[in-house]
């Protein structure tokens, strides 16, 4: 009888959450990553629809994505972003930012790698000088005395 609930308690587990799954319309070219996106996100429970859409102008190429509420139809937020050298970067940001989640690439970072270093060299410095000056070392002259020796 316990199986019998256990499989029962499995299978509307399964319909619920396949019952509110985000639904992706999205040109097969970039389906496969739009998902890995979302996985990352952690949205795949939402119950809407993320309409993808690539937009070729001679200005900018651009990724367009819509969020709409998948009862009623209205957009929930819409993102559009050009993308020039670094296109999974772009499309993964505008994913995340219209999830309502934005996440900055190490490659968009303000902070550059130089400085970076920097500072942590800067840590360094600091936390050595600190060791040093905290309990600084006594100085050895000469030969041990006789009774340090025998101790």
């Amino acid at each position: 009888m316990t199986l019998f609930r256990q499989m029962g308690f499995k299978i509307v587990l399964i319909f619920s959450t396949s019952a509110f799954a985000l639904q992706i319309e999205a040109p097969p070219e970039i389906t496969e990553q739009i998902s890995t996106y979302v996985r990352e996100a952690g949205a795949e429970g939402k119950n809407a629809i993320l309409e993808a859409r690539v937009i070729k102008n001679t200005h900018c190429n651009a990724f367009a994505l819509k969020l709409m509420d998948k009862h009623s139809g209205k957009t929930i937020k819409e993102v559009e972003s050009c993308f020039a050298d670094l296109p999974n970067a772009t499309l993964q940001n505008v994913v995340l930012k219209v999830l309502g989640q934005p996440k900055v690439n190490a490659e968009n970072s303000q902070l550059g790698e130089n400085a970076k270093t920097a500072l942590i060299g800067v840590g360094f410095v600091a936390a050595g000088l600190l060791l040093y000056y905290s309990n600084p070392p006594k100085p050895v002259y000469g030969t041990p005395k006789l009774s340090e020796v025998q101790k």
